[in-house]
C-alpha cells in the first residue's frame, strides 16, 4: 500500500574536517616539527658550545638571541595586522602582497610557529649554550663564582629586552614587517 511518502535512499556525504579534528591534526603535526627542530639546533650548539672557543660560543649565542627576537616580532606582527592594506596591494601585484595575504589568514599558526617553536627552541638553547659557556669558564681556576651569574643574568636581559622591544616595532609597524617577511618568504614560497 502506497502512503504517498517519499522514502530518500541515503547518499554518502563527504565529511568535512571539522574544526577540533583540524586542531588536533595541527598540534601533532606542530609537536613534530618541534621536536625536529629542537633536534637539529640542539646538534648544532652543542657541537659549537663544547667543540668551539669561548668566542664562537657567545656568537652562536648572538645569533640564537637575534632570530628569537626577530621571530617573536614576526609572531606579533601577523596577529595584530588588518588584511585590507596587503589585499589592496595585491591587486597593484606587489611583490611579496599574496604571500603576506597568506600569513595574516594563518595569523595563528604563523605566531604558533614563529613564537612557540623558533623562538622558544631558540630561548631554550641559547640557555644551554650559556650553561655551557659556564661550564668552560669554571675549568679556569681563576674563574669568580659572581660571573657565571652575570653571563646568565646579561643573556636573559637582551633577550627579554630585545623581545619588548621587537614587539614594540612589531605593533607600530606591522604592515611593513609583514612585507619585509613576505618578501623573504616567497623567494621559497611561489605566489599565485
Amino acid at each position: 500500500m502506497d502512503t504517498g511518502a517519499h522514502h530518500e535512499v541515503p547518499t554518502k556525504e563527504k565529511k568535512r574536517p571539522t574544526r577540533k579534528s583540524s586542531a588536533s591534526i595541527w598540534t601533532i603535526k606542530i609537536t613534530v616539527i618541534s621536536f625536529l627542530i629542537t633536534i637539529f639546533f640542539s646538534f648544532l650548539s652543542e657541537i659549537t658550545a663544547n667543540n668551539s672557543s669561548l668566542l664562537v660560543a657567545i656568537f652562536v649565542i648572538i645569533i640564537l638571541i637575534t632570530v628569537n627576537i626577530l621571530f617573536d616580532g614576526i609572531a606579533v606582527a601577523v596577529t595584530s595586522c588588518e588584511l585590507a592594506p596587503f589585499l589592496s596591494m595585491a591587486s597593484k601585484k606587489v611583490p611579496g602582497s599574496r604571500t603576506a595575504i597568506f600569513l595574516v589568514n594563518n595569523a595563528e599558526k604563523v605566531s604558533n610557529i614563529c613564537a612557540d617553536v623558533i623562538g622558544d627552541v631558540c630561548g631554550i638553547i641559547s640557555g644551554a649554550c650559556s650553561a655551557a659557556i659556564t661550564v668552560k669558564m669554571t675549568l679556569d681556576p681563576s674563574f669568580d663564582f659572581w660571573v657565571s651569574i652575570l653571563i646568565n643574568a646579561i643573556i636573559a636581559a637582551i633577550t627579554i629586552g630585545g623581545k619588548a622591544f621587537g614587539k614594540f616595532i612589531a605593533v607600530k609597524y606591522n604592515k611593513e614587517y609583514i612585507m619585509f617577511t613576505a618578501k623573504i618568504v616567497s623567494i621559497f614560497r611561489k605566489e599565485k
